[in-house]
């Protein structure tokens, strides 16, 4: 397709509803559903699912962690449909909708920019994007979540293992390595580091919360 106008103008309209998909808060949204909460004013003042759980109990916060897979896949699927099998933008286009989506979950347009940390929605992109990176970052999350009980952990872990994981794939022929998809890693990984400062500072102090206790 090239970098005609007419490209452009599509990775530009990937783009954007990649951010204002991902800028819908489905933390905020069933915050105000299940108690009229604003997860902005408790907890971490995050409107991620780990603050929703933590907050609103296991229900809502599993809920809100589907919600925001779906917002990731469903950017990334949006793309694919715009740039179909064949396409040799594909993979950029993928990628503009994954880092957008994450991007607008963490600063999200219609919350004056007071999102989450990225985690669940970057997890949903991954999963089209590059299925068995996806299957490490799980991997990554689960384990570092066992031995630390820490979610920060294990979410700044699942960032290690996606890439990790893209990496090893690619050097093993499961994947076709493409510098596109390894930006997204890259970019949506720094993001999440990025949202998880607060959290890293806690840890580093030793009053990072543990699941199960404190």
């Amino acid at each position: 397709m090239g970098d005609s106008p007419a490209t452009l103008a599509a990775l530009g309209f990937v783009g954007l509803v990649g951010y204002l998909v991902g800028s819908i808060s489905s933390g905020y949204i069933v915050g105000r559903i299940y108690r009229n909460v604003d997860l902005r004013t408790v907890g971490s003042g995050s409107t991620g699912a780990t603050n929703t759980f933590r907050t609103l109990g296991t229900g809502a916060g599993v809920l809100v962690a589907v919600l925001d897979i779906l917002k990731g896949a469903g950017a990334v699927v949006f793309a694919q449909l715009i740039f179909p099998t064949g396409s040799d933008l594909r993979p950029l286009a993928e990628a503009v909708a994954a880092v957008t989506a994450v991007a607008g979950h963490c600063w999200p347009v219609t919350l004056r920019g007071r999102g989450g940390r990225g985690v669940a929605t970057g997890f949903g992109a991954l999963l089209f994007v590059a299925t068995p990176a996806w299957a490490t970052a799980v991997a990554f999350f689960a384990i570092a979540l066992a031995l630390t009980r820490m979610v920060s952990v294990g979410s700044l872990s699942s960032v290690v293992g996606a890439l990790v994981g893209y990496l090893l794939f690619s050097a093993t022929g499961w994947l076709e390595f493409n510098w596109a998809t390894l930006a997204f890693i890259l970019v949506g990984g720094s993001v999440v580091f990025i949202r998880h400062l607060p959290n890293i500072a806690r840890i580093i102090r030793g009053v990072e919360p543990r699941v199960g206790g404190a």
